[in-house]
């Protein structure tokens, strides 16, 4: 049942970083390990692990070859990751439509 005094809570977002951390910590695998399996570098998995850089299509897809984690989870979260990201370095343009650049329609304006 709805009850407005229930509190609505932050969607909590994650990178695919923290997922193969998981995965990693899970199989006992090192990042030199991970990297050798997938064809690429220790240095490039130490980047996506610590969000210095972030998976593209062909590492997504050959970690989901390894692990069996979808290439689309990998850059969905990633993807949701950096938005989260982005919203947060917005100077708050268009925060409750009051700055001048929010779009509006104006009333000479016909369909």
């Amino acid at each position: 049942m709805l009850n407005r005094n229930n509190k609505v809570k932050k969607y909590h977002t994650t990178s695919a970083a923290d997922l193969l951390k998981e995965v990693m910590e899970y199989y006992e695998i090192t990042q030199k390990d991970l990297a050798e399996r997938i064809g690429t570098s220790q240095k490039n998995i130490s980047d996506i692990l610590n969000r210095k850089k972030y998976l593209n299509e062909v590492l997504a897809t050959r970690i989901e070859k390894v692990t069996g984690i979808s290439s689309k989870l990998l850059l969905s979260l990633d993807t949701n990751y950096k938005i989260n990201l982005a919203n947060k370095n917005i100077d708050n343009i268009g925060e409750n439509h009051k700055s001048p650049l929010f779009l509006k329609r104006y009333s000479w304006v016909s369909l």
